[in-house]
This record gives C-alpha cells, sequence and structure tokens, in this order.
C-alpha cells in the first residue's frame, strides 16, 4: 500500500493527488491513465469543472523535481574559460568548441538566462546559428568561431 506522504495535490484540480512518478489518485484510489505517443496523461475534472486531460510525468516533475541548476555569466567566462567571439558579443565559446549566449533575449523560451546554444549537424560538422550586434542571424561552423575566439 501506498502512503500520501509522497503525494501533492495537483494545482488545478483540488480534488485530485499526483505522486511522484506521476500517479494519479482520487480519494486514495488510482486512476486509469491513458499511454499517447509514448506520454502517460491522465483526464480530471478540475475546479471549474471542466474536463482536463494533461502530462502526468510533466507535471510531476514540475512539482516534485528540484529546481534545475542555470548557468551563470561568471560560470562561463570563469571556470569553463570560455572567450567573448568578437563578431558576435552576444556569445562566448570554449576551447572544446561549446558556445554560450551571454546576452539573453527578453523574450521566448530562454528569455534572462545563460544557456548553451543548441548545435546542429550537417554533413559531419557542427553548426549554430548566432545573431550579430544588429540582430542578423548567421549559420556559422563551430570550428569558425572557436578559430574566431582562439587563434
Amino acid at each position: 500500500m501506498m502512503t500520501t506522504e509522497n503525494r501533492a495535490r495537483i494545482p488545478f484540480a483540488k480534488q485530485y493527488e499526483i505522486d511522484e512518478h506521476g500517479l494519479v489518485f482520487r480519494r486514495n484510489k488510482q486512476l486509469r491513465l491513458t499511454n499517447r505517443s509514448g506520454r502517460w496523461f491522465a483526464q480530471v475534472y478540475a475546479d471549474d469543472g471542466k474536463k482536463k486531460i494533461f502530462d502526468t510525468e510533466k507535471l510531476a516533475a514540475a512539482i516534485f523535481a528540484p529546481e534545475p541548476p542555470s548557468l551563470s555569466l561568471d560560470d562561463i567566462l570563469g571556470p569553463l574559460n570560455a572567450r567573448i567571439i568578437p563578431e558576435y558579443p552576444r556569445y562566448a565559446v570554449t576551447n572544446y568548441g561549446a558556445i554560450y549566449c551571454i546576452d539573453p533575449p527578453s523574450r521566448g523560451p530562454n528569455a534572462g538566462q545563460v544557456y548553451a546554444v543548441r548545435e546542429s549537424l550537417q554533413n559531419d560538422h557542427r553548426y549554430v546559428t548566432l545573431r550579430d550586434s544588429e540582430g542578423r542571424a548567421s549559420f556559422v561552423r563551430v570550428s569558425d568561431v572557436v578559430a574566431l575566439a582562439w587563434v
């Protein structure tokens, strides 16, 4: 028998509880979950009476998971020993090719936080999209960016 100490109330549906593994309960009985494309979903009635379907693992991670560590400008320029790219002053690159945005945008998913730039692979070469000081985007090879800052 499971105990209720690892459960929390669902914020939008107070009569339901969710545990740290994503199992949903109502009156200490487990609800049946639906698998869609490899993700588990639960169907509950929200406090306003409307039916709501949600990803249980995502909600459990949001409620129970600790806050992920965040990068800071001091972390990137200090211990990682990254250098600011001359042609792209919003970004810094390490000698092994990790590129970070050190002047984050004011909108979007990475708003207000320093983050690692996502890379893509084309013809066995790594590429990134960087924006210059005027905001124009450039699709550049990572090895060329490392050469700009380190050579």
